[in-house]
């Protein structure tokens, strides 16, 4: 399936952003569809199922909110850690 989509008539097409299927989503975040597939049903990726009815759900990801959780997905072992306030 492609990520391409039609334009709705009197929505202005530069306010929209596409959505993308699994495929492109796996790419963008470099791991697996299946690694990808998994996070989102355990809600650690934010991704929107096409049909939240159905037992196997096709979801759609928006390359924005990936991008804003890995900027908010900071290990934070690997952090410098935070200057101590002292007194002297």
């Amino acid at each position: 399936m492609s990520a391409s989509h039609t334009l709705v008539p009197g929505i202005p097409s530069g306010n929209l952003e596409p959505f993308v299927d699994a495929d492109i989503a796996a790419a963008f975040l470099s791991i697996t569809r299946r690694t990808l597939l998994q996070k989102v049903r355990s809600g650690k990726i934010p991704g929107h199922p096409l049909d939240r009815g159905a037992k196997k759900k096709e979801w759609r990801f928006k390359l924005s909110e990936l991008d804003r959780y890995l900027g908010t997905a900071i290990n934070s072992v690997l952090q410098p850690p935070e200057p101590e306030n002292r007194r002297i």
